[in-house]
């Protein structure tokens, strides 16, 4: 499997921060550029792109800090991390449990921070490989479940054994270089009361 960059969103109220926060990025997961927006503009950010991992830096208040985690998690982020000082660190520590974040007191140690980042990254990594065969898996299955209403139909029509029918809508899909889900919704439709 190709490991494929994950995408970051720091969201602070510090210039330096980013600059700062920038040299910790584990380069073998993320991508070079580092997305980077203030509280004021992240809930349009965060409506306008999905981003694996999103960071909260100390310097976003408590109570806006919450609402753009709780955002960020609605819209697609696989991991939400808060940084917290020391002296909100267990409210913000709270807060993330509840939600399924994960917080850090800041200052972060460095290693702990590129762990911690390299693990959010590859838990995103796979929630996607996962939602990948989620959708595949339903696909398929609503393919079955089309295939099947038509096969009904040509039994119920043409008193078909149910091997016939299916036998029929593999032979049309083949013969008409088609889809077998094609074949069947065109049964469906010509022959559906």
């Amino acid at each position: 499997m190709t490991r494929q960059f994950a995408s970051l969103l720091l969201i602070t109220g510090s210039k330096d921060t980013a600059a700062h926060f920038a040299a910790f990025l584990p380069a073998d997961r993320f991508a070079p550029e580092l997305n980077v927006c203030s509280p004021l503009e992240a809930a349009y950010v965060l409506d306008e792109t999905v981003y694996d991992v999103v960071v909260l830096d100390g310097t976003v208040p408590p109570d806006r800090a919450s609402a753009l985690a709780v955002r960020a998690e609605e819209t697609g982020a696989a991991g939400v991390l808060l940084l917290a000082e020391a002296d909100r660190f267990e409210a913000v520590s709270a807060l993330a449990q509840a939600h399924g974040f994960m917080a850090l007191p800041s200052p972060v140690d460095p290693e702990m921070l590129k762990q911690s980042l390299g693990m959010m990254a590859a838990v995103s990594q796979r929630l996607r490989a996962l939602e990948s065969r989620a959708e595949k898996l339903q696909a398929k299955m609503d393919e079955m479940r089309i295939v099947d209403r038509a096969k009904l139909l040509l039994i119920q029509r043409f008193k078909m054994t149910e091997k016939q029918a299916h036998r029929f809508i593999e032979k049309s899909a083949m013969d008409s270089c088609v889809t077998r889900r094609a074949v069947a919704e065109k049964i469906i439709r010509t022959y559906e009361i």
